[in-house]
């Protein structure tokens, strides 16, 4: 019995174990059922709220959304504290919503205002459903206020913001989800990264921004500076376009841009300017408006381009945006200015000036390869050194062609309808310094076609169709004319003329020195020479009537001082004149040398004081032919050699030589010539109305003024057909009488046979 009794109480004790462990379990299990019991409620609250939520819709889509992981309200129902909050704001269509994060933030009731004195972070265009397609615009800043039903957000605070292709900064900033515009107040710095792989980041600074994500427009005011790699642009007001988040073009006030990459330096300004973007964020196209400028520092030169609208296009280059082509529009300017040479050999300076033209440039954007111009404008070159000329080209149109360091390499330049293309030439200092020449040259025509040496001076010119030259006194014209600068030589090629004050020139062809004056005349060739004023022209020409010649071919030297006329050759002074395959003429020696066929013909002078009935009815001449003439005005002789005809009106004399001596310049003989001596072979023939006299001797001697014939030499002899004939050492006869003197000599008599009339 004893032993039951203990095994009963070891059951008792298991018992009592089991149900207290029971008891323990079923004990926890009620009090974690069991609803905890408040937290007690300050005396300003009235509620706290855990995991917090309020929602509001219209016309049946949301509107906007809080949601806070704790929310205290306070006693009055004025303010609400908000722990862990997140604001959703809807867009109308209920697509997409922005959204609001905070730590901690506190909201009005009776404004619907909400207060974030920490960090809060504003996410715009959320998508309701699915992923975003891009990175999203964030704005983080502390200190905002936020109206919880119209969207607006405001902070004066520091703020930091990031969207699909950037970030940035500034101070103070607000925002209207109704229009959808985001103003960002002070110190903005924009940090754009484009998406291109090429892409450089760019800058953008300005005092205030306002976007408009609607249109994509950002308004900088009241200035903005754009800086990517070496390029900066600083502007006042200005607009920036963004499409996907991507800067498309800039539009600035009163801009100035520079572009310093090495071997490549360039700035740019206007008025108002329009800069278009590529999506690596290269410069596209740059318009500029009003006072518009380029600057290029190039390798060798400075390029400055002006106009009223400037248009400046570029291309991509191994991934950098190069110059590639200028439109300039109204007032154009083009200056290239080579940088200074060391040695002294500096280039020209050349200006270009046209309302508009267009500018291409060489691949790689550092050197000028040609401008067109579209309207009337000038080219200019202004030496940089005392021998260069200064140049000026005026044309309708204009086409140049650079070569290395932006110097000119050739033009072409024409004129349009009445108008001509002109040039003009001015002294060089060097020429001024030593008075070799003050006068300008002018040239125009209807086109011009020039190359230059790679100094970019000018080596060879053509003008064609209406070419006119003038330089002081010296004129010039052709159909074309083709200049070689480097010898200063002036080819004039069919219908050529040249004047100076000394005369003038016409042939089919002329070659003229300009540095000289000295001339080469081909075809067809045609001369006048004035009279000349210091009254020294040679006896043998009248010294107060022009000169006139023509030729096949004129060369002329010394200001037409040595003129040598070449076959088929003829100089005359009214009814005087000298013929051959060649003539010279020297005017300073005043002499005269014909050669090949010459004939020199002299018209009488006719004597003012005769009554009309002494006068001849024809003019009386005479004329001397023969191979070979020399005149020398020191002596006033004509030597004439070769064999020789010299003719008057009743007298022929043949002989080898003849010498003609001229009367004196103040002699009122009708005759030009006062005596001649014939010699070798001598035959004179006179004719008279009633008898032929035929006089032969080696040498004879004419006086004109006396009709006085004197033979001598190799048995003179003369047949008189009404005399008979007559011999002796000296024979002199009259031609106007029927004296005759017989002279014979120390040994020999004259002897006559007379001639008697039959019956």
């Amino acid at each position: 019995m004893r032993s039951l009794r203990w095994v009963l109480l070891v059951a008792l004790v298991l018992i009592a174990a089991a149900v207290l462990r029971i008891y323990t379990a079923q004990r926890k299990i009620r009090r974690s059922e069991r609803r905890p019991v408040p937290a007690a409620v300050p005396l300003d609250t009235k509620t706290i709220a855990p995991d917090w939520e309020f929602t509001q819709s219209a016309d049946g889509k949301p509107a906007f959304r809080i949601k806070a992981k704790n929310m205290k309200q306070s006693a009055d129902n004025s303010r609400e504290e908000l722990e862990q909050i997140e604001l959703q704001i809807y867009t109308k269509d209920g697509e997409h919503y922005d959204r609001v994060k905070s730590a901690y933030a506190q909201l009005t009731t009776t404004d619907h205002k909400l207060y974030s004195p920490g960090d809060a972070e504003i996410t715009l265009d959320v998508p309701v459903h699915g992923e975003p397609t891009r990175q999203l615009t964030s704005i983080t800043a502390a200190g905002i206020n936020f109206d919880s039903q119209s969207g607006q957000a405001i902070t004066e605070k520091h703020v930091n913001f990031a969207f699909a292709q950037g970030t940035g900064t500034c101070d103070g900033a607000t925002y209207d989800p109704n229009n959808h515009i985001l103003t960002l107040m002070n110190n903005v710095v924009v940090n754009l990264k484009g998406k291109g792989p090429n892409a450089m980041p760019m800058r953008v600074e300005t005092a205030q921004l306002t976007w408009n994500e609607i249109s994509g427009l950002i308004h900088l005011a009241p200035w903005a500076k754009f800086k990517r790699d070496q390029t900066n642009i600083e502007a006042g007001d200005s607009l920036v376009q963004l499409v996907d988040n991507e800067v498309q073009w800039i539009d600035g006030k009163m801009v100035h841009g520079t572009d310093q990459r090495t071997g490549r330096q360039i700035a740019y300004g206007a008025e108002s300017v329009r800069v278009n973007y590529n999506d690596n964020h290269q410069i596209a196209l740059i318009n500029g408006v009003g006072h518009a400028r380029l600057i290029e520092h190039g390798v060798g030169s400075e390029t400055t381009i002006d106009g009223d609208r400037v248009d400046l296009g570029f291309v991509d280059n191994k991934g950098e945006s190069v110059l590639n082509l200028a439109v300039v529009n109204g007032n154009g300017n083009l200056e290239s200015k080579p940088l200074p040479d060391p040695k002294g050999d500096t280039a020209d300076t050349k200006i270009l000036k046209a309302d508009g033209f267009t500018l291409q440039m060489k691949p790689g954007g550092k050197e000028l390869q040609q401008v067109t111009t579209r309207s009337p404008g000038t080219l200019e070159f202004l030496p940089n050194q005392p021998t260069h000329h200064r140049r000026l080209l005026k044309a309708a149109q204009m086409s140049v062609i650079y070569g290395a360091n932006n110097e000119v390499q050739a033009f072409h330049a024409a004129g349009v309808g009445e108008q001509l293309a002109s040039t003009e030439t001015y002294p060089s200092e060097d020429d001024r310094r030593r008075r070799k020449s003050t006068a300008n040259a002018l040239t125009t025509s209807k086109t011009i076609d020039a190359s230059f040496d790679e100094k970019g001076q000018l080596k060879h010119m053509k003008q064609a169709d209406h070419f006119h030259y003038a330089e002081a006194d010296r004129k010039a014209q052709a159909d074309v004319a083709q200049l070689e600068n480097a010898t200063n030589i002036m080819d004039l090629d069919k219908n050529a003329r040249i004047t100076d004050s000394t005369g003038s020139t016409s042939a089919d062809h002329i070659q003229i020195n300009q540095n000289t004056g000295d001339f080469d005349a081909r075809g067809h060739v045609s001369t006048t020479h004035l009279p000349d004023d210091k009254k020294n022209a040679s006896a043998m020409l009248d010294k107060d009537e022009p000169t006139l010649g023509t030729a096949d071919r004129v060369t002329s030297a010394n200001r037409n001082r040595l003129v040598h006329y070449a076959g088929n050759a003829v100089v005359w002074q009214t009814s005087n004149r000298i013929q051959g395959d060649r003539i010279d003429i020297d005017r300073d020696k005043k002499s005269i040398v014909a050669d090949g066929r010459v004939v020199t013909q002299f018209e009488d002078k006719p004597n003012p004081g005769a009554p009309p009935s002494a006068k001849p009815a024809q003019p009386i001449f005479t004329i001397v032919k023969s191979p070979h003439m020399v005149y020398t005005d020191a002596d006033r002789q004509a030597s004439y050699t070769g064999g020789v005809d010299f003719w008057r009106p009743s007298l022929t004399v043949k002989s080898a030589t003849l010498k003609a001596y001229l009367n004196p310049d103040n002699s009122d003989s009708d005759s030009r010539i006062n005596h001649a001596l014939s010699d070798g072979n001598v035959e004179i023939v006179q004719f008279a109305a009633d008898r032929q006299r035929v006089g032969k001797g080696e040498h004879a001697e004419y006086y004109t003024g006396e009709g006085k014939v004197v033979l001598t030499g190799g048995q003179p002899k003369l047949d008189d057909t009404k005399r008979g004939n007559t011999t002796g050492e000296r024979l002199t006869w009259y031609t106007d009488d029927d004296r005759l003197v017989v002279e014979g000599g120390p040994e020999k008599k004259g002897q006559s046979h007379i001639r008697r009339k039959t019956s």
